[in-house]
């Protein structure tokens, strides 16, 4: 029976509510535990420069695993969205929890109105290539500008700067009891989220097995069988953090199937490819790769290549679409 353990995870009050959610319910689940937090500051805490900039996976994740890696902790909590280079043969993703709601949200700084109602001209801060081109396809007339910062920095700077709203997750926002402050849901289909956003990957050594088998007690099935499809989406296509891919799958238990929509788009926002498949609910990993390979046969293989290379001419045509 596992009695005490160190759990990793990033220095940032939204990390520290989730380690908070993780804790409750392995305690639940084994009351009499003892488990102590050490928390790490991690590059992309550090750098706040924009993402496409950086240049580099696994900014938020690594420098946590590595604490897996030297042993001095057990097991670490992730936003899975976090995860975008894989992570040692070493460890393993021991468990899913329950998913929270996938969706972007708006955040409006200024009055209450939805992006639809914003003037020409308005400016919206997002640091995600993704939710960049996808204001920039639905809502030409609107400006985006750069923003980085976790949640409570970038509410604060939206005011400061005189944004006219934001874009972010909203499970982070619910997570951090900030709720009160979104204007508007935005659409699944407009606004598709990252592949895995909403969810938690907790991380530990393979060896730790009886670790592994307490932490599989706190999986969520549904939300498991989801993210495998969306992970085995990305791993297919070849899409790292710099790829703008939204992909979100959604479980029907009682047909037995699950569904998954990806949008794909292109450095300049002139090209969206967008696939939706169903399949049945046991081979979420196969529905992946048949999404993918849909994606690949529409261009897709050229669009993440694009990006992947990320040159200085692609930061400039980013720089432009991100002030």
């Amino acid at each position: 029976m596992v009695k005490e353990i160190v759990v990793a995870t990033r220095a940032s009050n939204l990390a520290t509510r989730q380690t908070e959610l993780i804790i409750s319910l392995l305690k639940k689940i084994q009351p009499g535990i003892k488990i102590r937090t050490d928390k790490t500051i991690t590059q992309g805490d550090r750098d706040s420069r924009p993402f496409f900039v950086m240049n580099k996976t696994g900014v938020f994740e690594k420098e946590v695993n590595e604490k897996l890696l030297r042993y001095q902790a057990d097991f670490a909590v992730h936003s899975l969205k976090d995860l975008h280079a894989g992570i040692s043969d070493k460890l393993i993703i021991a468990c899913i929890p329950r998913r929270e709601k996938p969706n972007d949200v708006f955040i409006n700084s200024t009055d209450d109105k939805k992006l639809d109602r914003l003037s020409p001209g308005s400016t919206i801060g997002t640091s995600s290539i993704r939710r960049a081109l996808q204001i920039k396809t639905r809502y030409p007339h609107l400006k985006i500008k750069s923003i980085r910062g976790n949640v409570e920095t970038r509410l604060n700077r939206s005011k400061e700067k005189k944004y006219s709203g934001i874009i972010l997750a909203e499970a982070g926002i619910d997570r951090l009891g900030l709720f009160n402050h979104i204007t508007q849901r935005l659409n699944i289909r407009s606004f598709t989220p990252a592949p895995g956003q909403g969810a938690l990957a907790i991380v530990c050594r393979k060896e730790d097995t009886d670790l592994c088998i307490l932490l599989k007690k706190i999986e969520h099935a549904r939300s498991q069988i989801e993210v495998q499809a969306e992970r085995s989406l990305t791993d297919a296509i070849g899409a790292g953090c710099t790829v703008p891919l939204g992909a979100l799958a959604s479980t029907q238990i009682k047909q037995k199937r699950i569904s998954l929509y990806a949008v794909v788009y292109s450095l300049d926002g002139r090209k969206t490819i967008k696939v939706a498949k169903q399949y049945g609910i046991d081979h979420p990993i196969e529905l992946g790769k048949m999404v993918a390979d849909d994606l690949i046969s529409k261009g897709a293989k050229e669009i993440t290549k694009e990006w992947n290379n990320n040159n200085n001419m692609n930061i400039d045509v980013l720089n432009e679409l991100i002030g």
